[in-house]
């Protein structure tokens, strides 16, 4: 199948996940300030149901998330299920399948009506999904205004690295978000380096953000 996915800048992605999340948290009643219900979001504002699979079922080994647009079901791979960080994560990048790509996909499909997370190989739409995952769960004001109190944002070594983002993910109490997740999150902010790049720019993009 052949579909021409929009190409969507990081910026447009974070907007749209900003405000699908301000309407989902509004229509539902939840607390803007504390985690981000994904699983409550799917279920309740979206109308999706769950299905719980084992690998090499449905899915498949390599795929850990699906989305069915006309069951309007989210596959699971049961092996995530007690691992909140990735579960959630998993979620809201259906979630982000829903809000990103279902009208296209529906449109351009030829039989098939499940997209998936996983494998090795990470399309466009993948991509996207995931990015406006991490924009959903970890909302930049709350990561901001939580970092702005944080100490010491330099380093560049992984153990380091995780430190940071295990302290993040405890200052803004996002407890369902995980440590990797997180400082994929920071990474994205600027708030932490990215592997390949220079102090001076990091630093620069950090003081940037937090004088905001």
């Amino acid at each position: 199948m052949i579909v021409d996915w929009p190409q969507l800048s990081d910026e447009q992605i974070e907007s749209k996940a900003a405000s699908f999340r301000d309407q989902a948290l509004a229509s539902l009643g939840f607390d803007p300030s504390g985690p981000v219900p994904v699983e409550q979001i799917a279920e309740m504002y979206l109308g999706y149901d769950f299905d719980f699979v084992e690998a090499n079922g449905r899915l498949g080994s390599d795929i850990i998330g699906g989305i069915d647009f006309d069951s309007n079901t989210i596959i699971i791979n049961s092996a995530i299920e007690d691992h909140i960080g990735r579960y959630s994560f998993t979620i809201a990048h259906e979630i982000g399948h829903h809000v990103l790509h279902r009208e296209l996909f529906l449109k351009a499909r030829s039989g098939r009506s499940i997209m998936c997370r996983g494998g090795s190989k990470r399309p466009i739409e993948e991509m996207q999904a995931d990015r406006f995952a991490e924009a959903l769960l970890v909302p930049r004001s709350i990561v901001v205004n939580s970092c702005k109190k944080v100490k010491g944002l330099r380093g560049y070594s992984k153990r380091w690295r995780m430190a940071a983002a295990a302290d993040a993910c405890e200052s803004t109490g996002l407890n369902n978000v995980s440590v990797s997740a997180m400082e994929m999150r920071l990474m994205h902010l600027g708030l932490l380096p990215s592997l390949n790049s220079k102090a001076n720019r990091f630093l620069k993009a950090a003081r940037r953000l937090l004088s905001k």
